[in-house]
């Protein structure tokens, strides 16, 4: 039987952590939420610095941001939006691969002169 501290480490699962810290970005630039996908600005502390809600994976490294709403729902809210995400992204991902498959055979695009007449000023 192996050492049961020894045991409990090798089964032990990490979680994602979300830790609030200062913006890397110049600015108050947007970035977008990894949980829900919409654009977030990061927010000002009190002492003026502009902080981002940064998810890291079991490992430790950096995969993207949380915006303040999702982290102030909390884990469970957490779980369910990025379950709807998953589902939206996947969804996106089949309309993306058909369009792929039907590029094997072909693409059509417009010619110079359709080009042309679409940023004709008159008209």
């Amino acid at each position: 039987m192996p050492d049961s501290a020894l045991w409990r480490n090798a089964i032990e699962v990490k979680p994602v952590k979300i830790v609030w810290e200062q913006s890397i970005y110049f600015g108050n630039v947007p970035v977008f939420c990894s949980v829900c996908g919409r654009e977030s600005r990061p927010i000002r502390s009190g002492s003026n610095q502009l902080l981002l809600a940064v998810i890291y994976n079991d490992q430790g490294v950096i995969c993207g941001e949380a915006c303040s709403d999702c982290v102030s729902a909390g884990p469970q809210v957490i779980r369910a939006r990025l379950q709807d995400r998953v589902e939206i992204l996947r969804e996106k991902l089949a309309d993306v691969e058909a369009i792929a498959q039907l590029a094997q055979d072909n693409i059509e695009l417009p010619t110079l002169e359709q080009e042309f007449r679409v940023h004709r000023r008159d008209g």
